[in-house]
């Protein structure tokens, strides 16, 4: 939910600070952050295998994620063969699916924006951080500005907006992130 904040939308767990300080808007009109630009720029370099979204907003793709490398497992405001999962809901087999293989093969999770609040996805993150605690993965690294339950088990813990974060990340890389769209 972080992820999309600094883009206006509404944060699902809290209200952060980052939040109050845009004008909210519908997914629909939203447009990427540098954070959304800066994973596209990962994947594009290699070191992002899937990015699993928790919103429904489309800002990954309209910053140049291919839908390939995106698991939309709640669900998609723009994809008709998607619909959002209510929360009393099912989720789509196939992502599901998908989401126990990318929970299965994954060796270091990046987790951003998210609460860690209990959903399904939260899986990507526990998994590889209960692995790098017995020595067999790297883990997880939680990158928010709010607490999560997750945060004494990550291999790294940043506290920050993510903007900022990814932004230095992608400096320290080398990427090149897209401009953002007028």
């Amino acid at each position: 939910a972080g992820l999309s904040t600094a883009a206006g939308i509404a944060d699902y767990a809290t209200h952060s600070t980052e939040t109050a300080e845009v004008q909210l808007r519908s997914p629909l009109c939203a447009q990427p952050t540098l954070a959304h630009r800066v994973l596209a720029s990962l994947h594009r370099a290699g070191h992002l295998h899937r990015l699993v979204q928790q919103n429904h907003d489309g800002l990954p793709q309209k910053a140049g994620l291919p839908q390939q490398a995106l698991n939309e497992i709640h669900g998609a405001c723009h994809a008709p063969d998607n619909p959002v999962v209510p929360m009393s809901g099912e989720l789509r087999q196939d992502l599901f699916a998908d989401l126990l293989e990318c929970e299965r093969t994954c060796d270091l999770a990046l987790a951003v924006g998210t609460s860690l609040c209990g959903m399904n996805a939260d899986r990507v993150v526990r998994t590889p951080a209960a692995m790098a605690a017995q020595g067999q993965a790297l883990g997880a690294v939680v990158i928010g500005l709010q607490r999560t339950v997750m945060d004494g088990a990550a291999t790294l813990r940043i506290f920050g907006s993510l903007d900022d974060v990814l932004g230095r990340l992608a400096h320290e890389l080398g990427l090149g992130g897209e401009p953002p769209r007028p």
